[in-house]
């Protein structure tokens, strides 16, 4: 029988490209790593990889024996999931991916707590941009937030949020405050590249939706970066209330079209999703995934319990002063 860990390493080196960053990886050295890719390749006396000052390519045999490997670990992930669930004992792990911030709300007393029930089940938590992108990668699960993600997916809704436009005193004074969505195509917006589109929709009180198109003088896909410019007095940005709610309580934002409510392309109100592949979950992330819609979607709100909205970031330290060019 081959090393489960072996196969793992070798399907790690094929999906990076490298045996050094699949080294870093498993948390191992990269010299032990090469050592164990030739020691399979001495088992199955082929040669599976060629390796390059550059890159690392799999030959013929090695697209084989990585077909192999997959298959190999996945009928052992099975049959361990399938001895769990009749023992009703859960253990492996749980692949979960994530933006930071949802991650940083959702995440920390979920697992603390599930874990004192579940001891043997660990985890791997990854921070993405698209993390829902990261489950047709093999993730288990994704903390989604925004519209739902297109894909094969299933969505279940952890609960609903709001976004706001605001900007700070500064800014407004030394433009104006918009009365309607259209007022804002004449002042400078900060937009997220990945999680809001350049033309922003609003459902107004009578519930029709009207949309806004925008030419942004920045884009970033952060919205740490984003709120941090805002402060500044840089543009108008649109972002959860939820990372906003100190400095509107302080009067360092402000927010506009109090009378609008910001929605999705679809109209429908933003959410926290937890989003999965459309298949059979296994024993423990079914677990897990009851666990954190049972602890979030009864009402209460994980912002509620946490003392800081957002991790700690240095603060943006902006150049001097001078004359720029809209982009």
């Amino acid at each position: 029988m081959f090393d489960l860990d072996l196969l793992r390493l070798f399907v790690k080196v094929a999906e990076l490209g490298s045996i050094a960053a699949a080294a870093r990886a498993e948390g191992i050295s990269p010299s032990f790593a090469s050592r164990r890719i030739t020691a399979l390749e001495q088992t199955l006396n082929s040669k599976l990889v060629v390796r390059t000052t550059r890159n690392l390519m799999l030959t013929n045999a090695g697209q084989a024996c990585l077909s192999w490997a997959r298959d190999s670990l996945n009928r052992h992930d099975q049959l361990i999931d399938e001895l769990s669930s009749l023992e009703g004992v859960p253990r492996g792990v749980v692949r979960v991916a994530s933006h930071i911030y949802t991650g940083h709300t959702y995440l920390n007393e979920t697992i603390r707590e599930f874990r004192v029930s579940y001891p043997d089940v660990h985890f791997q938590i990854t921070i993405s941009d698209r993390p829902a992108s990261l489950v047709t990668e093999g993730y288990d699960i994704a903390i989604h937030s925004g519209p739902m993600p297109e894909g094969n997916f299933v969505g279940r809704r952890i609960r609903n949020y709001g976004r706001l436009v605001c900007a700070s005193p500064d800014f407004l004074s030394r433009h104006f405050e918009p009365a309607v969505p259209r007022d804002l195509a004449r002042l400078d917006i900060l937009n997220h590249s990945l999680n809001e589109p350049s033309t922003w929709h609003f459902r107004q009180e009578d519930g029709t939706v009207v949309m806004q198109p925008l030419r942004p003088i920045l884009e970033s896909n952060s919205y740490l970066l984003l709120r941090d410019l805002a402060l500044k007095g840089t543009g108008v940005i649109r972002i959860s209330e939820n990372m906003i709610g100190n400095e509107l309580a302080q009067g360092r934002l402000v927010r506009l079209l109090p009378k609008y409510t910001c929605v999705d392309p679809g109209g429908d109100d933003y959410a926290v999703r937890l989003v999965y592949p459309d298949r059979h979950l296994p024993f423990r992330v079914q677990l897990f995934a009851e666990h954190l819609l049972a602890r979030w979607s009864s009402g209460r709100s994980p912002e509620d319990e946490e003392t800081r909205t957002i991790p700690d970031v240095p603060p943006v330290v902006p150049y001097p002063t001078r004359q720029t060019e809209r982009l």
